[in-house]
């Protein structure tokens, strides 16, 4: 197994996968809406900040799950997963709290789905660029 390269499946599961990748990015950025509650919550209530966690972390697992379905390597799903869920959530809670849009909610889905998209697009070079941050990162 090579981290840093696409696993073989068939055309059929790698879509199926793709699929449930994007509904993995639309679910984790609708329920970014339930963490900005939980977080409004925190002073009052001591388990929401481990609610907002549970939230992330749910996300990361169907990201990450969704892409190993894909091909990925699991640590490069692992990484690529973790990678995107801290961008959607910052994304989200960005057009949310600090912009003074009519609709952010609407805009940070399309944002979001528009950030997540290349990953299916162009898996081997998301691949390589995270295999070149690494080796940066982690000299051998």
């Amino acid at each position: 197994m090579n981290l840093w390269r696409l696993e073989e499946t068939t055309t059929a599961a790698r879509a199926w996968a793709g699929i449930a990748y994007l509904g993995a990015v639309a679910l984790h950025l609708l329920l970014q809406e339930v963490g900005l509650r939980l977080r409004r919550e925190e002073h009052r209530a001591w388990w929401a900040g481990s609610g907002r966690d549970l939230l992330n972390l749910a996300g990361f697992a169907a990201l990450g799950g969704a892409l190993r379905l894909f091909g990925f390597p699991a640590p490069a799903a692992a990484l690529v997963g973790g990678t995107l869920t801290l961008l959607l959530f910052g994304v989200y809670v960005f057009m949310v709290t600090q912009t003074r849009l009519l609709r952010p909610r609407p805009l940070a889905l399309a944002i979001g789905l528009a950030a997540a998209v290349p990953v299916l697009v162009w898996p081997g070079e998301v691949l390589w660029l995270f295999a070149e941050a690494a080796a940066r990162l982690f000299p051998m």
